[in-house]
């Protein structure tokens, strides 16, 4: 009957046709199989298509272009003619039908799935020019993709390939940005996306990678609008709203993350990282609220899902959020089997998930440490695992280990890429915020291949350093007339060879013969010798012997490149870095800036170099109060502290707790810890009513104030856990822990403060302003003007939420270009000086007001209220600020570096604790030249900044500017400034509220 049936439907269809139809046709549908087996694609569609706009209904036609469409991964397009072939059965071919479903079912994997890695899945259709980029991406040879995709960019024929070339530039970004090289990788995302011809499922692909980068970057309100535009395009697409989560769950909204994680479920059921990250956010969201069913739900859940997966990245990942929970809930057995069925299973991956889930990083240092002595964990896996085990040695104040741990890490660095991504990810993320660079030479480093390059070359030079043209010379066997520069270069000669068979004592032998006979007047080939000498005993680490040789070669020969360089590394080595640092400036200048490389190593030794200052320091560091108006901000940003509501009311003060709290009024700010730890320590203490542990709570600000957030921490979770700590002291604490937890970026631990407080007394206006703070910080100023808002509502009288919230009002009404609104928000401002004449108060109005003046270009009525207030109160310590900030705005108004120098002095003379005036005027002086007095600016800075972070900043300039007094003293004024000027160049700190605009 299907025989007769389609013989009846030919005969009808050809006696439609012309006789020229029935030819085109006939030709078309016969023509096309044979396209199909040369697997010409094109073609076969082309064909196909010409035949349906002839016919339609030709079903044959219809069935050949879907099974095209399906192996180019149009999958779309071909569920669209699978359909329509099933709608002309009258969905009576199961085939049909049993196709369809097969096609809807990719067409569903495709979401979850990036364009590039699905390709993996149909190594037939993958085209010839990104065979090897994939080929690479399938073996885990990480390290070459960007330079194989570099290849067919930067090809002749590239413009020419089809539009699938896309794939190439979004590969290459993908790993621009796994190489944290952000803005590469943004470059071909752009690229990508104002391309005519790109795919909707390329483009959403880019645009999620983007926003992934601006998160990365601190732009949060970019990334979310690149997520906007993606869901625009396809809103059924599970990738976006996974990654999204991702983002709502770094920011800490959890009930956003967990709403997204369920969406991207919703549309691929099969996502199982979607489903992992749900159960995860169901996990977080059962811990905070208590809610024990909800965590037993969780856990069941991921008991039935370690059961379903047997893919190993899925499989490790299971076992490590199981674990993770298990471990959280005290089941230690159990989550020590998941552990190490993880590590079993795939080290590479137990690595990077025990990250993800936020374990704690102490207690899965011996699952790392299995992990990396697993025979199967690959390089990247070592890479990443010497990175984990260095944080934690940083944690735990043990620096030597973590630079061992980083020298170990290098032996398995294959590119250049992976040695600077080594050296320049800090575990503690506060040195590279800085974003410092000494020279702008080093951004225009050469390509990737000549990276390889030149790396491959300083290889050859630290294994093999020795001074031939790489061919021995045969030398007759001694005569008479042989002279004694001849019978060295024969030992040298000798020397070398055993140099290259490995044989080092006896090559160091032989050196020492040609030094010995080697005539003084021939200071080069001595030089020589010496050098060859050094690269002997280095390969056998007699560092001492190494520098005495280099030492000698130099003596003989001063501009000796490589005798310079092989001391450097020595140098280095032994931890003497300052004098390491030194050599290598010497390279840079002798090499006339002109290799990369070696700019690049001076910046890598730096930073040891600072690190390792700022350590020594911060140990023995002594710490300073904050000035009293950073103390008096402290307690009118806690209305109803209850301690410091004690002092509006002294009647009410208790005997035992009077001595601490007039130290407190009378601003003896640093007898206030010692007169707390008295009473605390006094045997009577246990003894004391409740109220003793305000004393507590005191101590734990003032603890905080100075930096020692360690017994902070302590005192606050001492109180926490006493049960009849009152309702206030208790949200008190909460407070203070979560200003604690972000001043290590746990902004998840801060939230969580939060809410707690909250759930004790959801009116307490505190509550309300401090995570106000945290959103303005985040940039989210809605929810903090809400914030604002509500602590207002609950306290009308509280000056500092009022101001904030004005100044909010300013900042949203400028963000949206809003005018009159920019208008109303000032005038509303200028209302609260009559309002407000405490002197704290009066002082953070002003401050907040010139802001928004210089924000407006306004300089001069910024000019005219910092003179008032200077005016009002002119010998007050708490000026010392304002003429800071003065400073400032007379950078940004006239760049009229006297005038700010006169600010910056008076400020100073007010505080002479003001690290950032120091540090301002240290800047103003290696613009200058005077490069002595910039130095002495630094150190003075040092010994009163707060902050490990101010320390390692300042630190860097400090190092900066000795190494151009060492090129200066050296060199004289030909290379002098050339490292302090590069740094001034890219000295941007916005971070810690002072642009540096005014220095160029």
């Amino acid at each position: 009957m299907s025989v007769l049936r389609n013989r009846t439907r030919r005969r009808d269809v050809l006696s439609r046709l012309t006789r020229f139809d029935i030819f085109t046709v006939t030709v078309g549908i016969y023509r096309e199989p044979v396209f199909k087996s040369h697997k010409r694609y094109n073609s076969v569609k082309a064909d196909c298509t010409k035949a349906l706009e002839l016919n339609p209904k030709y079903m044959k036609a219809l069935l050949r272009r879907a099974r095209i469409l399906e192996q180019l991964g149009d999958f779309e397009a071909a569920l669209k003619d699978i359909t329509t072939a099933c709608i002309h059965e009258n969905f009576s071919d199961q085939a049909s039908l049993l196709k369809a479903q097969m096609i809807l079912e990719k067409l569903g994997e495709s979401f979850s799935k990036d364009p590039i890695l699905s390709r993996l899945e149909y190594p037939e259709n993958i085209p010839e020019f990104i065979k090897k980029p994939l080929q690479a991406l399938k073996n885990r040879e990480y390290h070459n993709i960007i330079s194989l995709c570099t290849e067919i960019i930067e090809s002749p024929k590239f413009d020419i390939l089809p539009p699938s070339k896309l794939e190439v530039l979004l590969l290459r970004a993908t790993f621009y940005f796994i190489w944290h090289d952000y803005n590469a990788a943004i470059h071909d995302l752009k690229v990508i996306l104002s391309s005519e011809d790109v795919r909707d499922n390329i483009r959403v692909n880019a645009l999620i990678k983007r926003a992934c980068i601006y998160l990365e970057i601190g732009t949060p309100e970019m990334a979310f609008n690149d997520f906007e535009l993606a869901l625009m395009i396809n809103p059924s697409c599970s990738d976006i709203y996974y990654h999204r989560g991702l983002a709502y769950k770094k920011i800490g909204e959890l009930d956003k993350a967990k709403c997204d994680f369920e969406k991207a479920v919703e549309y691929n059921p099969n996502f199982s990282m979607a489903h992992m990250q749900k159960w995860y956010a169901n996990y977080q969201f059962a811990s905070l609220n208590g809610n024990i069913y909800l965590v037993e739900i969780t856990v069941r859940n991921i008991e039935k899902a370690i059961a379903k997966y047997s893919n190993s990245p899925e499989c490790v990942c299971y076992y490590v959020l199981y674990a993770e929970i298990m471990f959280k809930t005290q089941q230690y057995q159990k989550a020590d089997i998941y552990f190490v069925k993880a590590i079993e299973k795939d080290p590479d991956c137990a690595i990077v998930y025990l990250l993800l889930w936020n374990c704690n990083l102490i207690n899965i240092e011996k699952y790392v440490i299995k992990a990396l002595k697993s025979d199967t964990c690959s390089v990247e896996g070592k890479l990443r695992g010497f990175e984990v085990l260095r944080i934690i040695e940083i944690e735990r104040g043990n620096i030597e280990e973590a630079v061992r741990l980083t020298n170990m890490a290098l032996i398995f660095c294959r590119t250049f890429r992976e040695l600077l991504y080594m050296y320049n990810e800090d575990p503690t993320k506060i040195f590279l915020d800085t974003k410092l660079r000494f020279t702008q030479i080093v951004h225009f480093l050469r390509s990737y291949s000549r990276f390889i390059d030149i790396q491959n070359a300083e290889e050859f030079d630290k294994h093999i350093p020795i001074d031939s043209d790489g061919s021995f010379k045969v030398l007759s066997p001694a005569t008479e007339s042989e002279t004694p520069l001849q019978k060295a270069q024969k030992y040298e000669n000798e020397g070398n060879i055993y140099f290259k068979t490995q044989k080092y004592n006896e090559a160091i032998t032989q050196y020492t013969k040609a030094i010995d006979i080697c005539p003084k007047e021939n200071k080069n080939e001595l030089a020589t010798f010496y050098q060859n000498r050094a690269a002997a005993y280095e390969q056998l680490k007699k560092y001492s012997s190494v520098k005495a040789d280099c030492t000698k070669a130099l003596e003989l020969n001063p501009k000796y490149i490589k005798a310079v360089l092989c001391r450097a590394r020595v140098l280095e080595q032994i931890g003497d870095l300052e004098a390491a640092l030194k050599d290598m400036t010497t390279v840079c200048i002798y090499e006339e800036f002109s290799h990369p490389i070696f700019l690049v190593k001076v910046e890598i030794i730096l930073k040891k170099l600072v690190k390792q200052h700022a350590y020594e320091n911060w140990i023995n560091k002594k710490l300073f109060m904050p000035n009293k108006l950073s103390i008096e901000y402290c307690i009118i940003s806690y209305s109803k502290d209850p301690v410091f509501s004690k002092l509006r009311c002294p009647e009410n003060i208790p005997e035992f707790f009077k001595k601490p709290l007039q130290a407190l009024k009378d601003a003896k700010y640093d007898d206030v810890i010692p007169l707390c730890t008295e009473i605390i320590e006094s045997p009577e203490f246990n003894t004391l009513p409740s109220t003793k542990l305000e004393v507590l709570l005191l101590r734990a600000t003032f603890y905080s104030l100075l930096g020692k957030y360690s017994p902070a921490f302590q005192d606050l979770e001492c109180i926490l856990n006493i049960e009849y700590a009152s309702d206030d002291v208790k949200i008190n604490a909460l407070l203070k822990r979560a200003n604690l937890h972000l001043k290590f970026m746990d902004l998840d631990m801060a939230f969580m403060n939060f809410e707690l407080a909250i759930n004790i007394n959801p009116h307490y206006s505190d509550i309300y302003y401090h995570r106000g703070q945290v959103y303005m910080n985040m940039g989210k100023l809605n929810k903090a003007k809400h914030d604002f808002e509500k602590a207002l509502e609950y306290n009308p009288n509280f000056s500092i939420a009022c101001i904030q919230k004005c100044y909010t009002d300013y900042r949203i009404a400028m963000l949206n270009k809003d005018v009159r609104l920019v208008e109303e928000a000032v005038r509303a401002f200028e209302k609260i000086f009559e309002k407000y004449t405490n002197l704290s108060e009066c002082t953070f109005c002003y401050q907040y007001y010139c802001k928004m003046m210089s924000e407006t270009l306004q300089y001069q009525k910024a000019h005219i209220y910092f003179t008032k207030i200077i005016k009002k109160y002119p010998k007050d310590t708490s000026m010392s600020s304002i003429y800071l900030h003065r400073a400032y705005l007379q950078f940004n108004w006239s760049s009229y570096s006297n005038k700010a120098v006169e600010y910056l002095k008076k400020a100073i003379e007010l505080d002479e604790k003001c690290s950032f005036a120091y540090k301002l005027l240290g800047l103003i002086e290696m613009k200058r030249g005077n490069i002595e007095e910039t130095i002495r600016l630094f150190d003075k800075a040092l010994v009163y900044c707060h902050t490990f972070e101010e320390l390692l900043h300042l630190y860097y300039l400090r190092d900066t500017a000795r190494i151009d007094l060492n090129v200066k003293n050296q060199f004289g004024d030909k290379y002098f400034r050339f490292f302090s000027l590069g740094l001034l160049l890219s000295a941007k700190d916005g971070s810690r509220g002072f642009a540096y605009d005014f220095m160029l």
